[in-house]
């Protein structure tokens, strides 16, 4: 944990006080949700979130999966469209880059992503660059953008995640407005989204599948193993973990994430 106050560069006008806020927020310096702990401007009429990555910020980094150390640019100084390597989501502001020609992007949360989560029932993910088999919620080895991305891959090596994927769900729900409406928090939207988007394990699971012991256990590490992923993308804010589950089971979510699952274990049985 960093200072609990500080002045940056990005915000140099007001000094920012380490918070834990319990709504979503933008981090105005690599431009992407933020759920964890944050900067945020002290003065009263003054809305700027700093992510603790991006306050925190070094000149350079270096992240084991990569053989090259990485530059910190406030902006991408090649313009244009460009995408985290680690997340496959755009890149458009704090950035890491490689020294290459064409260099490699990562944003400055996704080199703090942790190599290894553990749940409470003992359910282990690992950090992969190279995953050792095809994500189970997109069936591809790459992201919908091309990029191969990292993934969380479980002990067994049955359950792999892009770390694009599980992130996608949760911005799709924030750009509809179910987080935020006009920079504020929508919670009319918000709460009606979790109310609605919860089917039962027998709508979720595909058609004619069994309700036995291990079909619930295939649910249930499933729904662990993508908790997991959330709380190392966008931290772990008591208030909003628990309705994490509630909002990811849907039918463009977890509904087809599991099914997915489903069919890779029964292949396997």
């Amino acid at each position: 944990m960093g200072l609990t106050k500080i002045k940056h560069s990005s915000h140099s006008r007001h000094f920012l006080l380490l918070k834990y806020p319990k709504e979503p927020y933008k981090c105005q310096g690599c431009k992407e949700l933020g759920l964890g702990p944050c900067y945020e401007c002290d003065h009263k009429n003054c809305s700027f979130y700093l992510q603790e990555e991006c306050a925190n910020a070094t000149p350079s980094a270096f992240h084991s999966f990569l053989k090259c150390s990485l530059k910190f640019h406030p902006r991408a100084p090649q313009g244009g469209e460009r995408f985290c390597d680690a997340c496959g989501q755009d890149v458009l502001g704090f950035v890491y880059q490689c020294k290459h020609k064409n260099p490699h992007d990562y944003h400055p949360s996704c080199l703090k992503l942790k190599r290894t989560l553990t749940a409470e029932d003992g359910t282990r993910l690992h950090l992969k660059e190279k995953p050792p088999s095809k994500c189970l919620n997109c069936g591809s080895s790459k992201t919908s953008n091309g990029i191969k991305g990292w993934s969380y891959v479980s002990s067994c090596g049955q359950y792999c995640y892009h770390v694009a994927c599980v992130k996608g769900m949760i911005l799709e729900k924030w750009k509809k407005g179910y987080f935020l409406k006009d920079g504020k928090v929508n919670k009319a939207s918000y709460y009606l989204a979790l109310q609605s988007s919860i089917p039962n394990k027998e709508v979720a699971l595909p058609s004619g599948s069994s309700t036995s012991s291990k079909t619930k256990q295939i649910w249930k590490i499933a729904k662990t193993a993508v908790m997991l992923i959330v709380s190392a993308l966008f931290g772990d804010p008591t208030a909003l973990i628990l309705f994490f589950p509630k909002l990811l089971i849907d039918k463009s979510g977890i509904q087809g994430l599991l099914k997915n699952q489903f069919a890779f274990v029964c292949r396997t049985l």
